[in-house]
């Protein structure tokens, strides 16, 4: 286990993140248009965090993903995807779970989970968490697993780059 997520794990109370952002009011549905249409609409970075509700290594990565995101003032969106329930089945359960109340958006599976995995990533096989970073006009970056400080410290510099206007460096002028 990296060290990154096991200090994460110690710090993980189910406490909510000062500062932090509404909690999601509703569970979207997540079907086979879901992806692509997030993809395409990305206007600025975000970080899905696939889980289960069984899954107990999620709530440390996303407890941890919400508070380095806030911690760094990213303008970053934090999406859960919980894949076990659907919409509609234990919508008020899921919006009052301490670990998804922190993130900007929640959604849930909508249908068989196998082809909705395939469509994210081919090479998956459901295991969780799922840690996906996307940016705008960037590859996204998957990671099976509680993701490393590298892993996030990429995306968040990839992340930064990516907003209107940033000043990318071009290297030394000669």
């Amino acid at each position: 286990m990296n060290a990154w997520f096991r200090s994460s794990a110690t710090l993980f109370c189910g406490f909510a993140v000062a500062g932090a952002a509404a909690a999601p009011r509703n569970v979207e549905a997540f079907d086979a248009a879901t992806w692509p249409a997030l993809q395409a609409a990305l206007e600025q970075p975000a970080v899905v965090v696939f889980s289960t509700t069984d899954c107990v290594h999620c709530p440390a990565v996303i407890e941890q993903l919400v508070r380095d995101i806030r911690k760094r003032k990213l303008k970053a969106t934090s999406i859960a995807v919980v894949m076990d329930v659907a919409p509609g089945e234990s919508d008020s359960t899921l919006l009052r779970n301490a670990e998804y109340r922190k993130t900007d958006r929640l959604f849930a599976f909508v249908g068989q989970a196998p082809p909705l995995r395939y469509a994210i990533d081919p090479r998956w096989r459901g295991v969780t968490p799922y840690v996906v970073f996307l940016a705008p006009n960037v590859p996204a970056v998957r990671v099976t697993g509680p993701p490393s400080r590298e892993d996030f410290d990429n995306w968040a510099r990839t992340a930064a780059l990516s907003r209107p206007g940033a000043v990318r460096a071009s290297g030394p002028s000669r």
